[in-house]
């Protein structure tokens, strides 16, 4: 008997890539189509979005319940959640593929009607105010060279 060949590999992968949005005015903000279609086919289907060293981050997939999970100290564990959801808490997506983020959130990131980036890493979205996200971009471009270097010692040559 034949074997028959085995089918390509339907591993999940998140989308990569920066993605310009906007967060508009009442602090919607429209996911992109691949980011909705990925995330339509994850098993855990919870969003839970807070801010860390100044950025908004939406945790996807359990990513949440993981990072809490790795705190053994039951005093920072308490310290931590505790902030995080005075800032964040649970989001849904809408019908048109929006989330609404919490109003603490927006009011201290300054948010509202503002042209952001997205990034979807490891699990979690990163929203990039537009000015962060070029501040950032010049700071990575400028390891560009010494990173190409040892890329290309680890025998990645790009």
């Amino acid at each position: 008997m034949e074997s028959q060949p085995s089918a390509p590999s339907s591993r999940l992968r998140a989308p990569l890539g920066f993605h310009a949005c906007k967060v508009d005015a009442s602090g919607r903000l429209k996911l992109p189509a691949r980011y909705q279609e990925y995330l339509e086919k994850l098993p855990d289907k919870y969003l839970f979005v807070t801010e860390f060293r100044g950025l908004a981050r939406i945790f996807t997939n359990g990513s949440w319940e993981r990072t809490v999970a790795q705190i053994q100290d039951p005093a920072l564990k308490k310290r931590f959640t505790y902030r995080a959801e005075a800032i964040g808490g649970d989001v849904d997506i809408d019908p048109q593929g929006r989330i609404t983020l919490p109003q603490q959130l927006r009011k201290q990131l300054g948010l509202e009607d503002r042209p952001v980036q997205l990034r979807f890493y490891e699990d979690v979205i990163t929203i990039y105010p537009q000015e962060k996200f070029e501040e950032e971009l010049a700071r990575a471009e400028s390891f560009l060279s010494a990173d190409l270097e040892r890329l290309a010692s680890m025998g990645i040559d790009l």
